[in-house]
């Protein structure tokens, strides 16, 4: 009895971890947007436009679930190459066996493809055009407004973290995932296609201030009228500025605005959001 109540007094000072364990998977998902595109109107675009999504390559990297006292449950650092047009919620990994419990501190980045990278719904050439132009972000779409079509082909350099993941859960706000003892915990990192054609770099100022989708101006940078819109083309072409509020960040051609635009396509599970910062390597 000495030695049990010893054992007791040991776990109340926290010196005991349980054997109950969980399963936390990763998925993601583009969305209706990225599968379906995004309309004209309604909560489309405003300016007459609409967009389908040819190709929206993502290379995700550096899965981490942690808490906020430096345990680890699982961290992977490889790179998964997804092409989110591809329809459904797709599986990148599992972390199994690890202590069922809150885990709040749940962190990804989506960086430069390695070339060893895991094919998710994607290709070999997908994951050789990633590698050979360095990008973490590639995107293919087609613009349409009346009879005038314009293409887009972009890849997007930035290697971006996404911390302190949170979403809504059972009506509340939840930090990072609780695992449950035999169960599975499922998390989808979530890519937002419509941002890459939002009017402004951060949040809106004021519930009066809304964020608007535009592609008007992007149009114009087709400088030749060759329908195709070039990386080079947005960079000639200076952002409308009583159109496009950069939000005091360095964006002042189409180019930069979108660069800029591109680390926030992240999200967690759907609309959750993750603090974002530039990859410190």
């Amino acid at each position: 009895m000495r030695n049990l109540a010893l054992l007791l007094a040991f776990c109340a000072l926290g010196a005991c971890t349980s054997n109950e364990t969980g399963t936390a998977t990763f998925t993601t998902w583009g969305e209706e947007y990225i599968e379906q595109g995004i309309p004209a109107g309604g909560d489309g675009f405003v300016d007459g436009w609409s967009i389908e999504y040819d190709k929206f390559l993502v290379a995700f990297a550096h899965i981490k679930v942690a808490d906020g006292g430096g345990d680890v449950g699982g961290t992977a650092e490889q790179s998964f190459v997804v092409d989110n047009v591809q329809p459904g919620r797709k599986k990148l990994l599992s972390f199994p066996d690890i202590e069922a419990k809150a885990w709040d501190r749940v962190s990804y980045q989506i960086r430069p493809a390695a070339e060893d990278a895991t094919l998710v719904d994607a290709t070999s050439k997908d994951l050789q055009l990633l590698v050979d132009g360095g990008y973490s972000i590639y995107i293919q779409a087609t613009a349409t407004k009346g009879d005038v079509s314009k293409t887009l082909a972009l890849g997007f350099q930035n290697a971006t973290q996404y911390t302190e993941c949170q979403a809504e859960e059972d009506g509340r706000e939840t930090l990072g995932i609780i695992v449950t003892n035999g169960s599975e915990a499922t998390s989808e990192l979530t890519t937002h296609g419509d941002h890459f054609f939002y009017d402004r770099l951060q949040g809106s100022a004021g519930a009066n201030v809304e964020t608007s989708l535009r592609f008007e101006t992007m149009a114009l940078a087709d400088a030749d009228e060759d329908g195709v819109i070039t990386a080079e083309e947005l960079e000639a072409q200076p952002i409308d500025v009583e159109l496009y509020d950069p939000s005091g960040l360095p964006a002042s051609n189409m180019l930069q605005f979108l660069t800029g635009l591109s680390r926030t396509v992240g999200h967690f599970r759907g609309e959750g959001e993750c603090t974002v910062s530039a990859v410190q390597e």
